[in-house]
């Protein structure tokens, strides 16, 4: 899309409608986010309010349901406004949510000279937009902009205004692509498996919660992992936590793109679940005129035969490009990097921390995986306690031995992400990982040589800010189950 085409102009005209409407109104801004999570600033209550459900089975069919109401809402404000200024052919007959498509450049040879789609649209960070559909001139302020110019240091600061994290609202990629790449959650074939599996079972569509919709726990699919929670970390801000993220208008767009991807996914033949208490299970949404209506999950699968997306392939993911394995280290020669871990281990938003674990217990483990005579042995790898009051506007990267400084998220010793989204001010989290297959590769490749074992932790995008509370984590175990 162009800056301002008529859809995102649109959109943030009705934007600014909702939110010139009383809290008390359903169809109005801070109503309709508070259905999604409900920030220390707002004290009405309501029933509907912090429903959103993560790290369980309902995620993709609730929030599919979230954006099918909202999107009426958005309709009706858009013609209310062209009712009071005339404005016809009638704007809202035609009007769709957009979605931000965030994974489209993949890396290649020649890597783009601006990142258009890994930055947040050009109409998301410009303070002003044009006074009428069609113009030019930036003459009037826009809803869709949020500040990113603020460095909260207390939680009452963090809540005083909604905004994004430092620096956010310019042409640079919000993420890299590793960050972003739907690869790993397009390739599952199951939507979601029990918990009682160990470890559990990688599914695209989050855990199985039967009837419970959780607000939030870390059961997640690889859908939800990655770009979920990465895009909200990336962004940062009230987009970081669950409790202010849908007061960000790009909320809705990255979304509206999980759910394309979701369409993608059973476009090649996968199955949602069949089980009655995902099917029957109801939601609490209001409609364009902010009347109260109660969808099950299978009613928001039958309203979304209403509509199409442009494309169920386009950033879709590629397949990650694993680079050749160093050469092992020769024989006495030590690569690995160590620091000693204090009771309370702070997370470095420039750089990488790094600790060593004491061979303790792992050797012994990894014999027996490495001769195979344990077949039902796994290897977790936990980061424990993970904890921090303010998003740090990035996700982390763990890498497990990585020597001389080798911390490539497509290299061998990648391990996984830690996102704050959904954590941060909750209390500690634990991170796990199970890094079975790849010490086997590690250990095969002659890659993982005896003596301690070391873990870095990597921000993403190392981060502007100064003075921010500092990400922190207890300790790191290596265990096997």
């Amino acid at each position: 899309m162009a800056e301002w085409d008529p859809v995102l102009y649109w959109y943030a005209r009705a934007v600014g409608r909702m939110q010139q409407r009383p809290a008390t109104d359903p169809t109005s801004w801070v109503f309709q986010g508070c259905i999604h999570g409900i920030p220390p600033t707002v004290t009405q209550t309501h029933e509907a309010f912090s429903q959103c459900p993560h790290g369980g089975w309902f995620f993709l069919p609730w929030h599919r349901g979230y954006l099918w109401y909202f999107e009426r809402i958005i309709r009706a404000a858009i013609k209310e406004i062209a009712a009071e200024e005339h404005i016809t052919p009638d704007p809202s007959t035609t009007w769709a949510l957009p979605y931000w498509d965030y994974a489209l450049d993949a890396p290649s040879a020649t890597p783009p000279s601006t990142f258009t789609t890994r930055a947040l649209p050009a109409a998301f960070r410009s303070p002003k937009m044009p006074d009428r559909p069609g113009g030019t001139t930036l003459t009037v302020d826009n809803p869709l902009c949020l500040r990113d110019d603020l460095e909260p240091t207390t939680e009452a600061e963090f809540w005083a205004a909604p905004h994004r994290a430092k620096d956010k609202n310019t042409a640079r990629q919000v993420l890299p692509y590793v960050d972003l790449n739907p690869f790993r959650a397009m390739s599952e074939t199951i939507f979601a498996a029990t918990k009682s599996r160990t470890p559990v079972q990688p599914t695209f569509g989050s855990e199985v919660s039967y009837t419970v919709m959780p607000h939030f726990q870390p059961g997640f699919g690889e859908l939800e992992n990655v770009p979920h929670n990465q895009v909200h970390g990336g962004v940062g801000g009230w987009m970081g936590r669950v409790e202010g993220s849908a007061r960000d208008p790009i909320f809705w767009l990255h979304h509206a793109n999980l759910d394309r991807l979701w369409s993608g996914w059973l476009d090649k033949g996968n199955q949602n679940p069949d089980h009655t208490s995902w099917l029957d299970h109801a939601f609490i949404f209001f409609d364009g005129n902010g009347q109260e209506e109660r969808p099950t999950s299978k009613a928001v699968m039958d309203d979304a035969r209403d509509y199409a997306y442009e494309s169920l392939t386009d950033g879709s993911g590629t397949r990650p490009v694993i680079l050749p394995p160093v050469q092992a280290p020769r024989a006495g020669e030590r690569v690995l990097a160590a620091s000693v871990a204090n009771p309370r281990q702070p997370l470095d938003v420039r750089a990488a921390t790094t600790v060593s674990l004491e061979p303790s217990g792992v050797e012994g483990a990894m014999r027996s995986l490495a001769a195979r005579d344990e077949p039902q042995t796994n290897l977790i790898l936990t980061v424990h306690d993970v904890y921090t009051e303010i998003p740090p506007g990035t996700p982390f990267h763990v890498f497990l031995n990585g020597p001389g400084g080798d911390l490539d998220p497509e290299g061998p010793y990648f391990v996984g992400w830690i996102s704050f989204f959904g954590m941060a001010g909750a209390g500690g989290h634990d991170a796990s990982y199970d890094v079975t297959e790849q010490v086997q590769r590690l250990k095969d490749q002659g890659l993982m040589p005896d003596g301690p074992l070391t873990v870095s932790i990597v921000p993403s995008i190392p981060q502007p800010a100064t003075n921010i509370p500092q990400p922190s984590f207890e300790s790191v175990s290596l265990t096997s189950i």
